[in-house]
């Protein structure tokens, strides 16, 4: 009978000899036993003397092995019990009762302190929050964790601890998880999430803390479209909104750029689904502009700062749009228009007249095949859609243009891009002097023939920098290309430069009225827009040496022109002031750093000069700041805590006391919070994870500790122990050889013997 203070037992072995002895001892019995037992396979008798045989085998292998029955004391070892709590910002939204679910977290673990104290007399009970181990002044701090990843949090609470094998977990939580189990849905988890929470070897009992929590909230969770655009041409936006709590409601959703409302549409919201909202909207600006998507805010809704999302769009040109105009035809007009055409990034309508109104063609105007000149049309409703106008050799007093040539120049003000090309209709030969074209053209019109003179074009010192005239683009040297190109066989002669315009090729050999050499290419800034002179009608023999040298002389013609148009657009490669963000968006908190360039009218960097730099949000107005760039041209300007918002900042730079012009930029400083963007509970995610695990969804004001799923320990410490021998005594002895001469005198009997 077993004494009260044990109580475990088992077999053990007290033999003195090895264990490979006693395999030795014990197969050479067996066999030996075998082996009598065979010879009684044909007796009558054999299955009394195979009982004999067998039981005296067994007590002789006893005295090989000397088996006791050990007595014990045992104790279970505590495994441990890791109880996880939810820490991110969602935790720290109110519920319905005006507490947080953080909050009421607390309160069920300080009611359950006596349960807990209960607990860890059968298990280690061990504290964590997402992060790692969690002490208890810290589980009562507001929750300030900036994501939720459950997975990973269990893990490592698995992974984290004493050492002891893992009784289960407990996870407080509001399964808003905005990691790898954001995008759970209620068909089940993905593989790689199921085979994560398969591993961890333990149930996992979840809490729902916000079980019984009406909450209420709309969210605009995503935007998405491209980063870049192109100006009239379609973009397509995407936005992405999520509903709780609310009963179908009607959702205005607004489209803003730069705070001008875009387009608005009514949107059905189903609770628990992604409703997506398409816009389809056409740019009619080049430049960086911040677009924001917005829901309002209804009564009672949880988050209200997730109800709008801002993006940077970059809008760029698609092709340049190019209205040539040419008073005849000639080489030099066809081509200019075949490079037009040719060139992928340019859309072109081109005009050339063959016959003007004083024509006479001798027939009916219905029986001719040429259309009219459309000068209405052009130069009123079409105008704007154009982004570079070059009139090439055009006289326009034969077509009464007189009341187009305003809008012609209110245009370039604004931003289009204007050139005129030479010839003997060009300049004052086409009465242009005193108009208003005269206004926006960096030559003086006061003379303007064309003459037949060979000329010899040469980059100026300003050409060497300028955008336009770098024909090697870092290929060889600029300047040695320009002098191996053909020369010119036309000029028109004029006044020279007009105030504000740079020469970036002249001929100095002839000279202008005003003396200077003589500007065979001009260029100005003219408002918002850039002119263009170039007083010749030869360049196309450029073209026609193509043969030559290996083509440099058409490869020159061909990037000419296409550097041209490029800066006449503004292409911001081409900007003078340059104003650069390090990046588009920035944290709430983060240094913003920017960059400034400056560089003159001839391109090269202006050393101190003075920026006015202008940072304008909505919300908070304008602050100006003055800066002076370096010796390079050069400026860094940072911005430390600013708040949340889109800003646009601008410099506008001087140099001795002359506007050098302007640039400008937008950036983003971004509150969001991925906690907060889907601050709804998802007590599916939980249940998932308890029904993966074989753990239990307990509510949080429910029977909790006593329902928990745990593992039993499987692990026992021996306190003390007792062992009672079997067969180390006489009887074992005696009844071994009782039953071997029981044997033998069998056999003797029945004649065996």
């Amino acid at each position: 009978m077993l004494e009260a203070t044990y109580n475990d037992w088992t077999l053990v072995s007290l033999s003195p000899l090895t264990r490979n002895f006693q395999i030795i001892a014990i197969i050479a019995v067996i066999a030996a036993c075998s082996t009598v037992l065979w010879s009684y396979r044909q007796s009558r008798r054999r299955w009394p003397l195979t009982f004999l045989r067998l039981c005296a085998a067994v007590l002789i292998i006893g005295f090989f092995i000397e088996p006791a029955l050990q007595l014990r004391v045992v104790r279970k070892v505590r495994n441990r019990l890791a109880i996880v709590v939810d820490r991110s910002v969602s935790m720290a939204l109110k519920t319905a009762t005006g507490r947080s679910r953080h909050e009421h977290v607390l309160a069920r673990l300080q009611a359950d302190a006596d349960d807990l104290t209960s607990l860890g007399e059968s298990h280690v009970v061990e504290l964590f929050d997402l992060e790692g181990p969690l002490t208890n002044d810290a589980l009562v701090t507001p929750p300030n964790g900036d994501r939720t990843d459950l997975l990973t949090a269990l893990e490592s609470a698995r992974d984290t601890g004493t050492g002891r094998p893992l009784a289960g977990i407990v996870l407080f939580s509001d399964g808003a998880d905005n990691a790898d189990l954001e995008h759970f849905k209620k068909n089940g988890l993905s593989s790689a999430a199921r085979e994560r929470l398969e591993h961890l070897g333990a149930p996992v009992n979840v809490v729902e803390v916000t079980a019984s929590d009406a909450f209420k909230d709309v969210a605009v969770v995503d935007v998405r479209t491209d980063e870049f655009a192109f100006v009239h041409n379609t973009l397509e936006i995407d936005v992405y909104i999520e509903t709780t709590g609310f009963n179908t409601p009607t959702l205005p959703v607004t489209l803003r750029r730069e705070g001008v409302v875009v387009a608005t549409q009514e949107a059905v919201a189903i609770p628990g689904e992604t409703l997506v909202v398409h816009f389809a909207t056409k740019p009619d600006k080049i430049g960086s502009f911040v677009y924001s998507v917005s829901v309002p805010s209804f009564a009672g809704e949880a988050i209200a700062t997730n109800n709008e999302r801002s993006f940077v769009l970059q809008v760029i040109r698609d092709k340049i749009r190019v209205l040539q105009v040419a008073g005849r035809p000639s080489w030099d007009e066809r081509f200019l228009r075949q490079h037009l055409k040719e060139n992928p990034n340019v859309d072109l309508i081109s005009f050339f007249i063959l016959r003007s109104p004083t024509d006479d063609p001798a027939a009916p105007e219905e029986e001719l095949a040429l259309i009219p000149f459309p000068v209405n049309e052009l130069f009123t409703t079409e105008l704007e859609t154009f982004d570079v106008i070059i009139f090439q050799n055009f006289d326009y007093r034969l077509y009464n243009m007189d009341q187009y040539l305003q809008n012609i120049r209110d245009k370039v003000f604004g931003g289009l891009g204007f050139v005129m090309i030479g010839g003997n209709e060009s300049f004052s030969g086409g009465g242009y002097a005193g108009t208003p074209i005269d206004e926006i053209v960096p030559l003086r019109m006061d003379a303007g023939e064309l003459s037949r003179d060979k000329v010899s074009p040469v980059i100026t010192t300003a050409g060497r920098r300028h955008p336009t005239t770098d024909l090697a683009r870092g290929s060889g040297s600029n300047e040695r290309l320009w002098q191996q190109l053909p020369g010119w066989t036309s000029l028109n002669r004029t006044g020279g430069l007009v105030h504000g315009a740079t020469a970036l090729v002249a001929d100095a050999s002839l000279r202008s009225l005003d003396g200077e050499p003589a500007p065979l290419v001009a260029v100005m800034d003219a408002g918002q827009g850039r002119s263009m002179a170039i007083a010749t009608d030869s360049m196309w023999r450029w073209r026609f040496a193509m043969h030559k040298d290996g083509g440099a002389a058409e490869r020159a013609y061909h990037r000419f022109w296409s550097n041209a148009l490029h800066w006449l657009v503004r292409d911001p490669e081409h900007s003078r002031i340059r104003v650069v963000p390090s990046k588009r968006r920035f944290d709430r908190g983060e240094k913003v750093d920017v960059s400034f360039i400056v560089r003159g009218s001839d391109y090269q960097p202006v050393p101190f000069a003075q920026l006015r730099v202008a940072l304008d949000q909505e919300f908070s107005g304008s602050r100006l700041d003055d800066v002076l760039t370096g010796e390079a041209g050069t400026a860094q300007k940072n911005y430390e805590d600013l708040p949340a918002g889109a800003y646009r900042i601008s410099a506008e730079a001087t140099a001795a006391g002359e506007s050098l012009g302007k640039g400008a930029a937008v950036f983003l400083i971004e509150d969001r919070s991925l906690e907060l963007d889907r601050g709804a509970p998802r007590p599916e995610v939980l249940e998932a994870i308890a029904r993966t695990t074989k753990g239990r969804s307990l509510p949080l004001d429910g029977n909790l500790w006593e329902a928990l799923q745990v593992v039993d320990p499987d692990v026992v410490e021996v306190d003390q122990r007792r062992n009672i021998e079997l067969w180390d005594n006489a009887w074992a002895l005696l009844i071994a050889v009782a039953l071997l001469a029981l044997e033998w005198a069998m056999r003797r009997r029945f004649g065996y013997l």
